[in-house]
């Protein structure tokens, strides 16, 4: 058998592969990509909130559930399941909630080999704990939340992009049972991220993410954080075509933000395939692996 044949078939899968060979999203900006026309992309991620004296710490992790869509070329939906867990396992008041369910649509309406447009919107079904003063508003609160959100990429070579976000956020009012209702101020975020595949398979990346709230009083616990920046460095990886696990180590930068963590971990994975052929799962470990290249003929 010619010892090429292999590498072709291989090569070929990944060609046809739904996801594409690169990783391209980045982790919190918004990405002008969309998930492609009839493909579903399963994400699940997990995120922590953490300080170097862990009983500062903010008390909230979150595992959450995800699903994009792509209805038709550039135009994706999405929707979000987030799982809570507050407090700190051990402790007599941890506990663990149903979060919000924000619910997403996104269209590019301008896209080339170096530039592209798109509008994001969202809604938030107020699902989650709204009597839990300590969690923050970007976060599940039990309210109903909007979000528009313009998104720019400049795609500067192959591997090279930049994306750049402006959001409006409108955040609603919590209900906390027999104490006054608070209503959270609304907000202007700003996302700035820059990506670069290393190869087909392995995307580093680096954004600044910033938020201000329209009045310093954020939640009836945090009366003085409206200015919220964070740089995340990222890293994402094809593991299987299709499967993309990521990974970013957040830092609190502003010390409004300092105040209720300083930094926090975000590790997910998510798997995006065909609907009409289904999943195609790994069958050994050599699937887990990408191809060698082909040793380069000597000349004679």
């Amino acid at each position: 058998m010619n010892p090429r044949l292999p590498l072709v078939f291989l090569a070929a899968f990944l060609a046809v592969s739904s996801a594409g060979a690169k990783p391209y999203r980045a982790m919190v900006t918004r990405t002008a990509s969309t998930t492609k026309a009839g493909n579903l992309e399963l994400g699940l991620r997990y995120q922590g909130f953490f300080a170097l004296d862990l009983d500062a710490s903010q008390p909230y992790q979150q595992i959450s559930p995800s699903l994009r869509f792509g209805i038709v070329d550039n135009l994706e939906a999405n929707l979000y399941v987030e799982l809570l867990a507050l407090g700190l396992p051990g402790e007599d008041d941890f506990k663990v909630a149903f979060g919000d369910i924000p619910l997403g649509l996104q269209w590019t309406f301008l896209e080339t080999s170096q530039a592209a447009l798109a509008a994001y919107g969202r809604v938030t079904l107020p699902t989650g704990p709204s009597d839990e003063d300590g969690i923050i508003p970007s976060l599940s609160d039990g309210t109903w939340d909007y979000e528009g959100t313009l998104v720019g990429e400049l795609r500067a070579g192959k591997d090279l992009r930049f994306m750049l976000n402006g959001s409006y956020l409108h955040q609603g009012t919590r209900d906390r049972g027999t104490l006054p209702e608070f209503d959270v101020p609304d907000a202007v975020q700003l996302a700035l991220a820059a990506t670069y595949n290393l190869d087909n398979f392995t995307m580093l990346g680096l954004e600044v993410v910033g938020r201000l709230y329209f009045e310093d009083v954020i939640t009836p616990v945090w009366r003085d954080n409206a200015a919220q920046v964070e740089i995340l460095p990222m890293v994402r990886h094809e593991a299987f075509p299709g499967l993309v696990l990521e990974a970013v180590a957040g830092v609190a930068v502003t010390e409004d933000l300092r105040e209720i963590y300083q930094f926090r971990v975000l590790l997910g994975a998510t798997y995006e395939f065909d609907l009409s052929s289904g999943p195609k799962l790994p069958k050994s470990k050599q699937d887990l692996r990408p191809p060698k290249k082909p040793a380069p003929k000597r000349r004679r």
